[in-house]
């Protein structure tokens, strides 16, 4: 479809995953979206390789897209593909990804839900206080004095962690380079009772800087993989009903199918700056003119299994 329609792509390439499940095994597909929403390319792979991921670019770059930077997630074997077949363009990684990297480094939800069960446990006594009466006021009042002062540390642990993930997520999303090197200069300055789990976070931080604050200097390059997730939970959306694929002979076709339907398949539910796209497939936000009650036909017009 891309190399015989020929959509107005912005340049700007945004790349993800996605698994399904074949008789108990993983077969996996690679997705390249440009910023219009448009699916540039779709192809499954035996696994998620360095070779396999600058075969889908190699393909890509074939059909003439126009590319002048991507987006992808923290997955290392997309990242030395980008590097290798778009050699010196903008690159920049999903913040979204990174800071749960960040989560997973600070423990954070798991201390969040830790968190909410002791509030939850102190907000219920502290709620019967009042319906009790004499002996079993004073006994309920020391079972809730008790609770609380055992929970002081957990809290301040959990008070640290949310703080090092604002503090964190402030970086990351800051208005400019600038504003973001100096709130992580704030960061390093700043003291924590998880002295090591800060240290990792700013590492991690280091580590990756450029990709992670290339949108700066790249005007009209995303952020986030965004686009990539949602086309992704649509997918999902429509595979709930199907367990399991038996054969890969039969889950490479369907999928195939499914994401030439919902590139033709009308928006209904943009949003903010994506709005005016309601009533439009992918294909017309790409500036095309097409009918979405052609997406059949289109798509099985030179496929193999549409001549048996």
């Amino acid at each position: 479809m891309s190399r015989e329609l020929r959509p107005h792509w912005t340049g700007y390439l945004v790349t993800d995953e996605k698994m399904v499940n074949v008789a108990g095994h993983h077969q996996w597909f690679y997705g390249a979206y440009d910023v219009t929403g448009d699916v540039v390319h779709w192809q499954a792979v035996p696994e998620l390789t360095v070779t396999e991921a600058s075969k889908f670019l190699e393909e890509i770059k074939a059909l003439g897209y126009p590319f002048r930077g991507a987006v992808t997630d923290l997955d290392t074997a997309l990242t030395r593909a980008v590097e290798t077949v778009y050699a010196g363009k903008p690159h920049q990684y999903c913040l979204k990804h990174a800071i749960a990297a960040v989560d997973k480094i600070l423990g954070y939800k798991p201390q969040m839900r830790r968190r909410k069960r002791v509030q939850r446990k102190l907000k219920a006594q502290l709620e019967r206080l009042p319906s009790r009466k004499g002996l079993y006021l004073v006994r309920a009042r020391g079972e809730f004095l008790r609770e609380w002062h055992r929970t002081r540390q957990s809290s301040a642990r959990a008070q640290a962690t949310k703080a090092l993930h604002d503090a964190c997520h402030g970086v990351l999303f800051a208005r400019s380079t600038e504003e973001a090197r100096d709130r992580l200069k704030t960061l390093r300055r700043t003291r924590s009772v998880l002295h090591s789990r800060k240290w990792r976070a700013i590492g991690f931080l280091e580590r990756h800087w450029n990709r992670l604050m290339k949108y700066h200097r790249v005007r009209g390059l995303p952020r986030t993989n965004n686009m990539a997730e949602s086309f992704n939970r649509q997918l999902e959306r429509r595979l709930k009903t199907i367990e399991s694929f038996q054969h890969c002979s039969t889950a490479i076709p369907y999928m195939n199918l499914l994401v030439a339907y919902l590139r033709m398949k009308p928006y209904t539910d943009c949003r903010k700056s994506r709005k005016h796209l309601n009533g439009k497939n992918r294909l017309q936000a790409a500036g095309l003119k097409v009918s979405s009650n052609s997406w059949l036909s289109t798509c099985l017009k030179n496929a193999e299994f549409g001549n048996r």
